[in-house]
């Protein structure tokens, strides 16, 4: 019986001429966490608002595994789109209608002040997708869907908010799927890595396979034309080179010192090579 929770079949989403998601098919996992990462442009936050049903495809279907709904679906936009001239206990009822919450109580975060009278438009944007969390927490969310919120938080912030989404994953087997690109307190989180460009997704990979997969070397003198290079950056000294995907039998031939790459440093490499094509073109 398959596991997935999401389905995801020829995904086409187009603003005039342009397609910003191209015919993707792709499914995800119960209890999963997946990064969504890509150059700007590429067409990562239209995709997640199609899967949270916020737009509208022009060709293709999401389908739920059975049982499940938009209600157990929590999508948490950069937009941040919510009523700021109400309080937080107004936008509490308002959601727990909305979403036929039973409980009464809102999830809270220890040691932030979302004290009740407080207004949307007096907090910060990091109390903001914190409160936003804990209305979406309260749906007990079997998808949580978040787009590219975490550079906005500090590091405090950023921690409590990480709890907040790892309990979820432990207590409701919520799949998780973010766009992001800060992975200073989040490498771990990923179980899977995907890259989006140009609408679909070029990279559908797990993050052990990936940090496998993924090398660098630095070298001054001659480059072996076998081995692929994924991203280079240059200085007046040397060139280090990022090799995807890499085999372990070039370490001894080609005499190169291949060293490890953390997950951020990937990506950045994956945007970099795409943006290096797309000037080639």
């Amino acid at each position: 019986m398959s596991d997935n929770i999401l389905e995801i079949r020829n995904l086409t989403v187009r603003f005039r001429k342009r397609a910003a998601v191209d015919a993707v098919t792709v499914a995800f996992r119960r209890g999963e966490a997946v990064v969504i990462a890509g150059p700007n442009g590429a067409g990562k936050s239209t995709f997640l608002r199609c899967l949270a049903g916020a737009i509208v495809p022009d060709r293709g279907r999401v389908l739920y595994r059975q049982g499940l709904s938009r209600k157990n679906i929590g999508f948490l936009s950069d937009r941040l789109s919510l009523y700021e001239g109400w309080t937080l206990e107004e936008a509490w009822m308002f959601h727990r209608r909305e979403f036929g919450i039973a409980e009464p109580a809102r999830p809270t975060f220890q040691g932030i002040d979302l004290a009740p009278r407080r207004r949307i438009k007096n907090l910060s944007v990091g109390e903001r997708t914190l409160f936003h969390l804990s209305l979406l927490m309260a749906q007990k969310p079997a998808v949580l869907l978040i787009d590219e919120v975490l550079h906005a938080l500090d590091p405090y912030l950023r921690e409590r908010f990480l709890e907040a989404v790892i309990e979820a994953m432990d207590e409701f087997q919520t799949a998780v799927i973010m766009v992001n690109h800060v992975f200073q307190e989040t490498a771990q989180l990923p179980e899977r890595v995907m890259i989006m460009d140009r609408g679909r997704f070029g990279l559908d990979e797990s993050r052990e396979d990936l940090e496998r997969k993924v090398k660098k070397a630095a070298v001054a003198g001659e480059w072996p034309a076998e081995i692929p290079v994924l991203f280079e950056t240059l200085s007046d000294l040397r060139k280090e080179r990022y090799v995807y995907p890499f085999r372990e039998e070039w370490a001894g031939k080609s005499g190169l010192d291949f060293k490890d790459v953390a997950l951020g440093e990937i990506v950045k490499a994956f945007i970099g090579g795409a943006y290096v094509q797309k000037r080639a073109r």
